[in-house]
């Protein structure tokens, strides 16, 4: 505006002057207006100058604080992938995995997983476009591309289909590498990744995974971890039944073993009997004596072997057995001790097989008691020790920390309720022959 009215005063003092007296004289005044406003016009400028520097400045500041917010959610998703690498490279010890479904058997599991799946693939058949929020990835705004709106709602399709292919594939790889070492590392790595492919399409192309199907997913890791540890379970609990009818076998073999022995020895005393019995009538009065002695022995030797005979059938058709409590002290410790049940006739032929090459030492027996309901003595003790098991996910592994103390304890009050008929002998002290020599030898050596 300044420079405007200089500009239109000068251009009337020049035409004044041209009328009135020479052209020189009109130069030289237009000279001095010039002068005298210059000053003005410079400051003018610079403060436009100045307001322009200033709003570029802004606009600049702006912008770097949107690199900076976008730096550091980048920084932030990097420290959480590499703390999930260390994680994986580093893990020492787990955490306590909490149950979340914990149903009692397989199908259960399976119809469950089924559901999750299906609900997975109604929300992959949805149309993500038109801010459709029952898709598994949706738009969140049209796009136009070249000026066409049709072009980038098809661009945001591809954009769409590719954001779900790399999160699916992300999260399968995961879950098909789940176990109960990784299960917490596995569902925050598929946060991650979820996190992470948003991040980049929601600024450029205004597409969004669904976090609804990022929850299916998550629930589908921890649903596919339980259930492999259900099929674990219950390949545990197959093998304790085949352990147990493997048992049972050797202890109906040993049984008609057993019988058929005493048969063969009924039969030799039986014999033996209708000789000495026939001898009888044709001996003398002195050797009748001898022979009615013998004759007596042989009918004791027939009464044992036919109540040996009953107590092996006794066995087989009833749940007598043995329950016998054992340590191993340079295996696993003091204050370690196996409760286990056999129903062989020989029980301590069990207590070999446990000691065989799978220890470095033989067990300690320190009790051997014999139940007509060796399961149910076997399966109070476990109940009542449950929680010292040294392994408490598998209960196969029947090894307590417990004092010998507590384990007469129990039976004492066991011996009432559950009407033991047998007498408790316990023997406090593990003698650990070999494991004490051993000890001493090493330290010998060691000394020398």
């Amino acid at each position: 505006m300044t420079l405007l009215l200089l500009l239109v005063a000068i251009a009337a003092i020049a035409w004044g002057v041209t009328q009135s007296r020479s052209l020189k004289s009109a130069q030289a005044k237009a000279q001095e207006i010039t002068r005298r406003y210059k000053p003005a016009m410079d400051i003018d400028r610079h403060v436009q100058l100045g307001e322009a520097r200033v709003q570029k400045l802004l606009e600049q500041e702006k912008q770097l604080q949107t690199e900076i917010q976008t730096t550091e959610q980048g920084l932030v998703r990097i420290k959480q992938e590499l703390e999930l690498a260390r994680d994986a490279a580093f893990l020492v010890e787990v955490g306590y995995y909490e149950p979340r479904y914990d149903f009692e058997d397989i199908p259960r599991y399976e119809a469950e997983l089924q559901w999750i799946r299906e609900t997975q693939k109604q929300m992959l058949r949805e149309d993500g476009t038109g801010n459709n929020q029952a898709a598994a990835a949706y738009t969140t705004q049209s796009l136009t591309f070249n000026g066409s709106a049709s072009q980038g709602r098809a661009a945001q399709k591809k954009t769409l289909k590719l954001i779900l292919r790399a999160f699916n594939g992300e999260s399968d790889s995961y879950i098909a590498r789940v176990n109960y070492r990784n299960v917490d590392a596995m569902k925050k790595r598929i946060c991650s990744a979820f996190v992470a492919i948003n991040a980049i399409t929601q600024k450029y192309d205004f597409c969004e995974l669904n976090s609804r199907y990022l929850d299916l997913r998550i629930q589908e890791l921890q649903l596919v971890y339980e259930w492999e540890e259900a099929k674990q379970r219950e390949k545990e609990e197959q093998a304790k039944i085949r352990e147990q009818m493997r048992e049972e076998e050797k202890a109906a073999r040993e049984a008609e073993k057993a019988r058929q022995q005493a048969e063969k020895e009924e039969d030799k005393y039986q014999e033996l009997l209708r000789k000495a019995e026939a001898e009888v009538l044709q001996a003398s009065e002195k050797d009748k004596t001898k022979l009615n002695e013998k004759i007596q022995e042989l009918l004791q030797r027939i009464a044992e072997i036919e109540e040996k005979k009953r107590a092996i059938s006794q066995a087989m058709l009833t749940k007598t057995g043995h329950v016998y409590i054992i340590s191993n002290v340079g295996s696993f410790g003091e204050n370690v001790y196996k409760i286990g049940m056999t129903r062989r006739l020989e029980p301590m032929d069990r207590v070999k097989e446990l000691g065989d090459a799978s220890v470095p030492f033989p067990f300690d027996v320190h009790a051997m008691i014999r139940t007509s309901d060796a399961p149910a003595l076997e399966n109070a003790l476990h109940k009542h020790f449950s929680v010292r098991r040294l392994n408490l996910e598998n209960e196969r592994k029947e090894f307590f920390r417990v004092s010998i103390d507590e384990i007469r304890q129990e039976l004492d009050q066991l011996k009432t309720d559950l009407g033991i008929d047998s007498e408790l002998h316990l023997t406090l002290l593990a003698e650990a022959k070999e494991y004490r020599m051993s000890e001493a030898k090493r330290k010998h050596l060691e000394a020398s």
